[in-house]
């Protein structure tokens, strides 16, 4: 067997490479890690903006979100908290910003609550459900209504959400608590009416 000369590295795959691995060489201004990084994280992060303001406002975020965490990258540190965690605090946050600089009224997108039917009254029974329940979220105060959206849609950890939210984990369970109540007495007086 011959041993390889010390000047030759032998190169992983992007895609064995870590996260926070792919944010240190992020920081040192490598193209090929971004664009690594940003594919494995893109279709959560527009996912999760979506939630919260239209579609071409998401895909905004979402490119925001992106020249952020180009420019920032050297400054996440693993204190406790992902790197996915510290990428979806920062969607989270201009999502916030967007719905604070602008009056929002219209529903988040719900396609990935939506499922095929077999008939079109089945359909119909799925999209009302959907749009009550819709509803119901939208009327969850933010914060509720942030802890559910990551944890349930977004299948996030308590730790990752909680990061994410910038509270502590028992903080986090509280608004999971106080919000599933909550929502059931909406679902519950949505159906009364």
């Amino acid at each position: 067997m011959t041993k390889q000369p010390a000047s030759v590295v032998q190169h992983r795959p992007w895609s064995e490479i870590e996260d926070h691995g792919l944010l240190q060489r992020i920081a040192g201004a490598n193209k090929q890690a971004f664009t690594e990084l940003a594919r494995r994280h893109m279709p959560v992060m527009l996912g999760f903006a979506r939630r919260y303001v239209s579609s071409s406002d998401a895909e905004d975020v979402v490119q925001e979100s992106l020249t952020r965490v180009w420019i920032k990258a050297g400054q996440w540190q693993d204190r406790g908290v992902s790197p996915r965690s510290w990428i979806m605090r920062i969607v989270y946050n201009l999502c916030m910003d967007k719905l604070r600089s602008e009056r929002w009224d219209t529903e988040p997108a719900t396609d990935e609550l939506k499922c095929s039917a077999a008939t079109p009254e089945r359909a119909y029974e799925h999209d009302c459900r959907q749009h009550q329940l819709t509803r119901a979220l939208q009327a969850l105060p933010e914060r509720q209504r942030s802890a559910i959206f990551l944890t349930v849609y977004h299948t996030m950890s308590n730790r990752e959400t909680a990061a994410v939210l910038k509270v502590s984990i028992e903080a986090l369970e509280s608004l999971l608590s106080r919000g599933r109540k909550r929502l059931k007495e909406i679902v519950k007086q949505q159906g009364e009416s």
